[in-house]
């Protein structure tokens, strides 16, 4: 399979999975049957995603899988996304007198209550299919034909538009976050661990 047409597959497999969500909310659906099909749905689109990223192979700069760069940049990667989110949460709520709390966040921790198992989507599903969508296909794609700058700013101007938050500047330093911590580590599954690693950090301290 080309990469082209892969790279596409995994777009509209990311889409379709929003598009399902819309369509339920169209339909009224809530409760039980909205978080169970949405949840099952984003299990089935993050495996095949995976697989259509295995399948596509390695980009220009990854490398062959190393434990020890793994744990480490993973390591480095989840302390710093937890820095920025609550270090520039702190600085918005000074300068800014904004809210500490995301509109985003808060939804999701109402969802979660509800509806436990949603954590599936919320601390896995969700983290790996971003990482791999915003960061191995638009980051990467987007290096050669302008620089690694611009790569950072629209995926993570991307990445920021899509979380729909009032918090933009921290997920747009965030979206560049990763991005650097990909291209260091080599492995978009390293940036998918520090964001799994980070949402359950800040998900863990709210429901405290």
């Amino acid at each position: 399979m080309k990469n082209s047409t892969n790279q596409l597959l995994t777009i509209l497999t990311y889409l379709a999975l929003l598009f399902i969500s819309t369509i339920l909310s169209m339909l009224r659906l809530t409760g039980h049957p909205f978080f169970a099909i949405v949840t099952v749905a984003a299990i089935v689109a993050t495996f095949i995603m995976v697989y259509l990223t295995h399948t596509n192979g390695k980009n220009d700069f990854e490398q062959t899988f190393d434990w020890h760069r793994f744990v480490t940049w993973s390591l480095i990667g989840a302390i710093g996304a937890v820095v920025i989110q609550f270090g520039l949460g702190l600085i918005e709520q000074v300068l800014l007198h904004l809210p500490t709390s995301s509109q985003n966040t808060m939804s999701l921790l109402t969802s979660v209550k509800g509806y436990p198992y949603y954590l599936i989507y919320i601390l896995f599903c969700a983290p790996i299919m971003e990482e791999i969508v915003f960061r191995r296909v638009f980051f990467a794609n987007l290096i050669k034909p302008t620089n690694i700058y611009w790569a950072i700013l629209i995926s993570s101007l991307l990445f920021a538009f899509m979380h729909q938050d009032t918090r933009f500047v921290i997920y747009l330093v965030m979206g560049a976050w990763f991005c650097f911590v990909y291209y260091r580590s080599k492995n978009i599954y390293v940036s998918a661990t520090s964001h799994i690693i980070m949402n359950a950090v800040v998900l863990g301290l709210s429901l405290a």
